[in-house]
């Protein structure tokens, strides 16, 4: 009985593992070219479920390649020929969509791999192909999706070679995708003494004109300081939220052409081997409907579904790309009149995460333990984080305060220049002085000095902590504590959710956040603090004294003791708190964050449904506080 149930289910693998996996590869493909461009807005939600298809649909296309060459190589069935006409359509399939690429820039770097996986791939079906011949009876359709399936892999090869990092400095710099594009008269009068009418049509042409900025930054700092300085002072003419829109156009025309086949097939030569694909595929569905007379009936239907099928997605894929696409428009509204139809390229969510809900959310000891002994402390950690994680909508007003207070530091800066009489401020002096100017509105030395002590990272866990316990202790309504908060939250979760966009972690940082939360957990049994609510009004009603002898003994690892006597600072004779003062604290913190992230890391965000530091990072840059910060007369 036994042997009779595995015969059984050998026999239905070999009968229909084939016809599975195709039916399979093209769902997936569907799949990818439908959902891929939700990333840009809906990571959260689909981010998982994108990652496991595109890796899943090379796969299955390789995989179903290897099963019909070892099927050919011991089957005499005139259905093979069937199964052998299948393959070059696998190949359509590695070819994958327009809207998708790559699913993150380390695909781009090797594209050296990928170009063996081609070679690998056509040469197995080609020797599918010669297997099957001369009996084959569909050698002319196979041929042809053969063409087409050549065409679309070598077409998301070279998409990975324009996009890999070593090749942007010649295809960007040089090419028509960032400097051919011809710019209007009207909208390159872009100098500080013209203030554009910022229309939808408008914003387009201003975030082409940006966009050079991001290209050198990507490849190396090759904007001089005068050209530095005239994008500074072309950005400080716009307006909050349209700088907001002109920099979402950016990194949406930064996705495309890191993550899409848009450079590839948007250009004469793409636009004639996609015309020549299509009609390889028109033509091998005609040849097959007069000789399917050969074969089974769900094979035939399975074979118009694949050809049909193809046809439909490519073409599909294609439209939505060129249709969505920003650089397309730019392209095209060189012509046209009226205005660039606004739509959502960046969902306007920022994760949050806070401390003291973090460490009332420990998981047991026995799960630790457990977790330890299998190596996997590292996942549940990233467990708890994701318990603790929520989301809150980011509205004109935060932007806004972030967008005036690197206005505000820029005339300070500049200002500061003239007294150095210099030319130019280092990335440390321009932090350094940034920094102080924030500080000194609280006149008070002992806060001064508890953010100079500390790193950089450790500086913003300090402030985050304090932050969390003033907000907890004010009960007033206040617009400012709400965007304190919200900054607060927002980089305390880029510390524990995405540590690879805080490069300025000190080596330590895990160690010092660990001893934190020990010291954490060892005060609040000391306290018996039963709640976050009553934990923090515990924190803030210690002795200032005894906090600051605890502080000194403790030296460079009291983040907490050091945020607890922050926050008592913090708290004014009147009860109340400084939030506009803290806010400004934050976005300072935020733009050193910003800044010291690698770029490579800021260009990834766009394919992740984008990061609030990331756009702070371009503003940054077009604000001329980049690496450096310069004027010229």
């Amino acid at each position: 009985m036994k042997i009779s149930i595995i015969e059984n289910t050998e026999r239905l693998w070999d009968l229909w593992n084939i016809r599975a996996f195709i039916i399979l590869s093209l769902s997936l493909q569907a799949f990818l070219i439908l959902c891929a461009p939700l990333r840009r807005i809906t990571w959260r939600r689909w981010g998982i479920l994108l990652w496991s298809a595109y890796l899943l649909a090379d796969w299955v296309a390789t995989f179903a390649i290897g099963t019909i060459l070892s099927n050919e190589r011991k089957s005499d069935d005139r259905s093979s020929d069937i199964q052998v006409f299948w393959a070059p359509f696998l190949l359509l399939h590695l070819g994958g969509p327009d809207t998708i690429t790559s699913f993150a820039l380390e695909d781009n770097e090797f594209w050296v791999r990928h170009l063996l996986g081609l070679a690998l791939q056509v040469g197995s079906t080609l020797y599918v192909f010669i297997l099957s011949l001369p009996e084959n009876k569909l050698w002319l359709p196979t041929i042809l999706v053969l063409i087409a399936g050549i065409i679309k892999y070598a077409e998301r090869n070279r998409a990975f070679y324009l996009a890999s990092f070593d090749h942007l400095g010649g295809n960007w710099v040089a090419s028509k995708w960032g400097d051919g594009i011809r710019i209007p008269e009207q909208f390159q009068k872009m100098d500080s003494q013209v203030t554009l009418d910022i229309g939808s049509r408008s914003k387009l042409w201003s975030a082409v004109h940006y966009f050079g900025s991001i290209k050198m930054t990507l490849v190396g700092p090759f904007l001089t300081q005068i050209q530095c300085s005239d994008i500074r002072d072309s950005f400080l003419q716009e307006k909050a939220d349209d700088a907001l829109q002109i920099m979402e156009i950016e990194l949406s025309l930064l996705y495309e052409m890191l993550h899409t086949k848009l450079p590839v097939v948007d250009c004469k030569t793409g636009y004639v081997f996609r015309v020549i694909s299509l009609v390889c595929i028109l033509g091998a569905l005609l040849s097959f409907s007069l000789l399917r007379k050969h074969y089974e009936l769900f094979d035939i239907l399975l074979t118009y579904g694949l050809l049909v099928g193809g046809f439909a997605l490519d073409l599909i894929s294609f439209i939505l790309q060129y249709c969505r696409s920003d650089w397309v428009l730019v392209a095209h509204l060189q012509k046209k009149e009226g205005e660039f139809i606004d739509r959502k390229r960046w969902s306007k969510v920022v994760s949050q995460l806070n401390f003291i809900t973090y460490h009332f959310k420990d998981s047991p000891s026995g799960l630790k333990n457990v977790a330890d002994f299998l190596y996997m402390r590292s996942l549940l950690e990233a467990i708890r984080g994701l318990r603790c994680l929520s989301s809150e909508k980011f509205g004109n007003q935060e932007w806004c305060f972030i967008f005036e207070e690197v206005k505000q530091m820029n005339e300070f800066l500049n200002q500061k220049l003239k007294e150095l009489s210099k030319t130019v401020l280092e990335a440390t002096e321009v932090w350094s002085f940034s920094l102080e100017r924030v500080l000194q509105k609280f006149s008070n030395e002992l806060i001064i000095q508890i953010t100079k002590d500390l790193h950089h990272t450790e500086s913003i866990l300090t402030w985050h902590i304090a932050t969390e316990l003033c907000y907890r202790d004010d009960q007033a309504p206040n617009e400012d504590k709400e965007i304190c908060k919200k900054f607060s939250d927002y980089m305390f979760y880029l510390e524990i959710m995405q540590p690879t966009m805080m490069a300025a972690a000190s080596v330590n940082w895990k160690m010092v956040f660990e001893e934190t939360l020990q010291q954490t957990e060892s005060f609040v049994r000391r306290n018996s603090m039963s709640d976050e609510q009553n934990a923090s009004r515990k924190f803030l009603e210690q002795d200032k004294i005894k906090m600051r002898r605890r502080k000194n003994i403790l030296e460079g690892n009291s983040v907490l003791y050091s945020a607890i006597v922050l926050a008592q600072e913090l708290k004014q004779s009147d009860g109340t708190y400084p939030w506009e003062s803290t806010s400004k604290v934050w976005v300072q913190l935020m733009c050193i964050s910003a800044i010291n992230c690698r770029p490579s890391v800021h260009a990834q965000q766009p394919s992740k449904g984008g990061e609030l530091l990331t756009f702070v990072w371009l503003l940054m840059n077009h604000m001329g506080l980049g690496t450096h910060f310069s004027t010229h007369y």
